[in-house]
């Protein structure tokens, strides 16, 4: 038999408040699966995309501070390569360079007994090209010689330096045979990069 509501006045007061219970029980945990659960997923989603976002502002606050000083950095850095490659003759500069370092050997008093240039070495963006050198001088010649050769305009780096046969010439000066390798180096021009879709097929004709 049905349950009528004028009846609820009999039911007793305990089971009154365990009905009530329960109600409010049905009330919270239908609320929790139907509406808090999903609600409380989606705010710890945004607040993790918040966060992410505050922590991306900060990184470009950041980047946008040090902007001036990159920028400064970056021309500093762009001005040294050019010095740089103002030291570094081209294809075309190399026989008269190794002729001016044959000069300055003549200059500070050496006698040529040999000057070869060897097979060039090729790096990133230059070439070394070594030259064998053997003179014929004084001691003081050869270190004339090398100072000169460390103030010219180019780069050129002497190494490998022996010292043999000495001999004492009618002036009482000591002359030796001197050999060393002269390495300068030269720019390396780099191909222009290809064009997008270049070296595909041919158009249709």
């Amino acid at each position: 038999m049905a349950l009528k509501l004028g009846d609820l006045s009999k039911v007793p007061t305990r089971q009154k408040a365990m009905l009530a219970v329960l109600f409010c029980l049905l009330v919270v945990v239908g609320y929790y699966y139907l509406y808090y659960r999903e609600a409380s997923q989606r705010i710890g989603a945004m607040e993790n995309q918040l966060a992410s976002l505050r922590s991306k502002i900060k990184e470009q606050e950041v980047i946008a501070g040090n902007l001036r000083s990159f920028q400064e950095e970056v021309a500093r850095l762009e001005g040294q390569l050019s010095l740089l490659l103002q030291q570094l003759p081209n294809s075309a500069e190399i026989p008269s360079l190794l002729k001016s370092i044959s000069d300055l050997g003549k200059e500070s008093g050496l006698e040529f007994l040999k000057f070869a240039p060897g097979r060039e070495v090729r790096k990133e963006f230059y070439a070394e090209i070594p030259v064998s050198i053997s003179v014929l001088g004084e001691y003081q010649s050869f270190v004339l010689f090398a100072d000169k050769v460390s103030h010219y305009p180019r780069i050129v780096n002497l190494s490998n330096i022996t010292f043999s046969s000495p001999k004492v010439t009618g002036e009482n000066l000591v002359q030796s045979t001197i050999n060393c390798t002269a390495t300068t180096y030269r720019f390396v021009e780099q191909p222009p990069a290809a064009p997008p879709g270049a070296g595909g097929k041919g158009g249709a004709k």
